[in-house]
Protein backbone atom coordinates (compact mmCIF):
# COMPACT_ATOMS: atom_id res chain seq x y z
CA UNK A 1 0.00 0.00 0.00
CA UNK A 2 1.60 3.27 -1.07
CA UNK A 3 1.76 6.30 1.16
CA UNK A 4 1.07 9.77 -0.18
CA UNK A 5 2.99 12.62 1.51
CA UNK A 6 2.05 16.23 1.07
CA UNK A 7 2.94 19.47 2.86
CA UNK A 8 -0.06 21.71 3.41
CA UNK A 9 -0.02 24.97 5.40
CA UNK A 10 3.07 23.98 7.41
CA UNK A 11 1.81 20.46 8.11
CA UNK A 12 2.94 17.15 6.69
CA UNK A 13 0.06 14.90 5.68
CA UNK A 14 0.85 11.19 5.34
CA UNK A 15 -2.10 9.37 3.86
CA UNK A 16 -3.14 6.17 2.12
CA UNK A 17 -6.48 4.73 1.08
CA UNK A 18 -7.47 3.94 4.68
CA UNK A 19 -6.20 6.76 6.87
CA UNK A 20 -4.22 9.97 7.25
CA UNK A 21 -1.81 11.27 9.85
CA UNK A 22 -0.90 14.93 10.30
CA UNK A 23 2.41 16.20 11.65
CA UNK A 24 3.83 19.69 11.97
CA UNK A 25 6.31 20.10 9.15
CA UNK A 26 9.72 19.38 10.63
CA UNK A 27 8.35 17.50 13.64
CA UNK A 28 7.89 13.84 14.42
CA UNK A 29 5.02 14.53 16.82
CA UNK A 30 1.66 13.32 15.57
CA UNK A 31 -0.97 16.07 15.58
CA UNK A 32 -3.99 13.96 14.70
CA UNK A 33 -5.10 11.06 12.54
CA UNK A 34 -8.20 10.12 10.55
CA UNK A 35 -9.78 7.00 9.15
CA UNK A 36 -10.75 7.38 5.51
CA UNK A 37 -12.69 5.66 2.76
CA UNK A 38 -10.01 6.41 0.15
CA UNK A 39 -6.99 8.65 -0.44
CA UNK A 40 -9.11 11.56 -1.63
CA UNK A 41 -11.22 11.37 1.55
CA UNK A 42 -8.08 11.19 3.70
CA UNK A 43 -6.63 14.32 2.09
CA UNK A 44 -9.94 16.18 2.24
CA UNK A 45 -10.38 15.45 5.96
CA UNK A 46 -6.77 16.36 6.71
CA UNK A 47 -6.89 19.70 4.90
CA UNK A 48 -10.23 20.58 6.49
CA UNK A 49 -8.79 19.88 9.95
CA UNK A 50 -5.73 22.03 9.25
CA UNK A 51 -7.85 24.85 7.80
CA UNK A 52 -10.11 24.84 10.86
CA UNK A 53 -7.18 24.85 13.27
CA UNK A 54 -5.34 27.68 11.52
CA UNK A 55 -8.48 29.68 10.82
CA UNK A 56 -9.33 29.72 14.50
CA UNK A 57 -5.85 30.92 15.36
CA UNK A 58 -5.99 33.73 12.81
CA UNK A 59 -9.21 34.95 14.41
CA UNK A 60 -7.64 34.85 17.89
CA UNK A 61 -4.65 37.04 16.98
CA UNK A 62 -4.66 40.47 18.59
CA UNK A 63 -2.73 41.86 15.61
CA UNK A 64 -1.81 40.53 12.18
CA UNK A 65 1.92 40.40 13.06
CA UNK A 66 1.44 38.64 16.42
CA UNK A 67 0.70 34.94 16.71
CA UNK A 68 -1.24 33.07 19.34
CA UNK A 69 0.38 31.26 22.23
CA UNK A 70 -0.44 27.91 20.60
CA UNK A 71 1.07 29.07 17.32
CA UNK A 72 4.32 30.17 18.95
CA UNK A 73 4.49 26.91 20.91
CA UNK A 74 4.22 24.92 17.68
CA UNK A 75 6.83 27.00 15.91
CA UNK A 76 9.26 26.89 18.81
CA UNK A 77 8.97 23.10 18.84
CA UNK A 78 10.29 22.84 15.28
CA UNK A 79 12.64 25.82 14.92
CA UNK A 80 16.29 25.06 15.49
CA UNK A 81 17.56 27.25 18.32
CA UNK A 82 21.23 28.10 18.27
CA UNK A 83 22.77 28.72 21.66
CA UNK A 84 22.71 32.47 20.97
CA UNK A 85 19.01 32.46 19.99
CA UNK A 86 18.11 30.55 23.12
CA UNK A 87 20.16 32.89 25.31
CA UNK A 88 18.51 35.96 23.79
CA UNK A 89 15.01 34.54 24.22
CA UNK A 90 15.64 33.40 27.79
CA UNK A 91 17.17 36.74 28.79
CA UNK A 92 14.36 38.64 27.12
CA UNK A 93 11.73 36.48 28.83
CA UNK A 94 13.34 36.96 32.24
CA UNK A 95 13.85 40.72 31.90
CA UNK A 96 11.69 43.08 33.92
CA UNK A 97 8.45 43.65 31.96
CA UNK A 98 10.06 41.53 29.19
CA UNK A 99 11.99 44.62 28.01
CA UNK A 100 15.57 44.69 26.72
CA UNK A 101 17.54 46.82 24.30
CA UNK A 102 19.34 45.31 21.32
CA UNK A 103 22.62 45.91 23.16
CA UNK A 104 21.32 43.91 26.14
CA UNK A 105 20.19 41.10 23.82
CA UNK A 106 23.65 41.10 22.24
CA UNK A 107 25.26 40.91 25.66
CA UNK A 108 23.02 37.97 26.58
CA UNK A 109 24.13 36.13 23.44
CA UNK A 110 27.79 36.95 24.00
CA UNK A 111 28.11 39.35 21.10
CA UNK A 112 29.89 42.69 21.14
CA UNK A 113 27.47 44.76 19.07
CA UNK A 114 23.75 45.45 19.11
CA UNK A 115 23.75 45.01 15.32
CA UNK A 116 24.41 41.29 15.74
CA UNK A 117 21.42 40.88 18.03
CA UNK A 118 19.22 42.95 15.73
CA UNK A 119 20.16 40.80 12.75
CA UNK A 120 19.66 37.48 14.51
CA UNK A 121 16.44 38.50 16.25
CA UNK A 122 14.97 39.70 12.96
CA UNK A 123 15.95 36.41 11.27
CA UNK A 124 14.16 34.51 14.03
CA UNK A 125 11.17 36.83 13.65
CA UNK A 126 11.10 36.22 9.91
CA UNK A 127 11.19 32.45 10.38
CA UNK A 128 8.34 32.69 12.92
CA UNK A 129 6.33 34.98 10.61
CA UNK A 130 6.70 32.63 7.66
CA UNK A 131 5.70 29.54 9.64
CA UNK A 132 2.70 31.25 11.25
CA UNK A 133 1.71 33.23 8.15
CA UNK A 134 1.93 36.48 10.12
CA UNK A 135 1.55 39.73 8.22
CA UNK A 136 4.27 42.36 8.61
CA UNK A 137 4.13 45.89 7.24
CA UNK A 138 7.56 45.83 5.61
CA UNK A 139 10.50 43.51 5.04
CA UNK A 140 13.14 45.27 7.12
CA UNK A 141 14.64 44.02 10.38
CA UNK A 142 12.22 46.00 12.55
CA UNK A 143 9.23 44.52 10.73
CA UNK A 144 10.42 40.95 11.23
CA UNK A 145 11.30 41.62 14.87
CA UNK A 146 7.73 42.88 15.39
CA UNK A 147 6.56 39.27 15.32
CA UNK A 148 8.42 38.73 18.61
CA UNK A 149 8.43 42.11 20.32
CA UNK A 150 7.35 45.74 20.14
CA UNK A 151 9.97 48.49 19.94
CA UNK A 152 9.56 51.53 22.17
CA UNK A 153 11.28 54.28 20.15
CA UNK A 154 11.64 56.50 23.23
CA UNK A 155 13.76 53.96 25.11
CA UNK A 156 14.96 51.68 22.28
CA UNK A 157 13.67 48.76 24.32
CA UNK A 158 12.01 45.75 22.79
CA UNK A 159 9.13 44.39 24.83
CA UNK A 160 8.56 40.72 24.14
CA UNK A 161 4.96 39.94 23.23
CA UNK A 162 3.09 38.24 26.04
CA UNK A 163 2.15 35.41 23.64
CA UNK A 164 5.82 34.69 22.98
CA UNK A 165 6.61 34.71 26.69
CA UNK A 166 3.72 32.36 27.48
CA UNK A 167 4.82 29.99 24.71
CA UNK A 168 8.35 29.93 26.12
CA UNK A 169 6.89 29.23 29.57
CA UNK A 170 4.78 26.39 28.19
CA UNK A 171 7.90 24.82 26.70
CA UNK A 172 10.02 25.48 29.81
CA UNK A 173 12.37 27.72 27.82
CA UNK A 174 13.42 30.55 30.08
Amino acid sequence: MSIHEEVYEGHLIRANSNAAMIFLEGSKSLETKFRAMDLEDALKKSKAWIDEKLGGRREERRAANIGTVDGYVEVFKVIKFSKARRLMLVSHRRAEDRKLTAAELADAAGWKTAASATTHYSKLGKEVAERLDLKVDATDKAAWTSTLATLDPATDELQMHEEVALALDALNIG
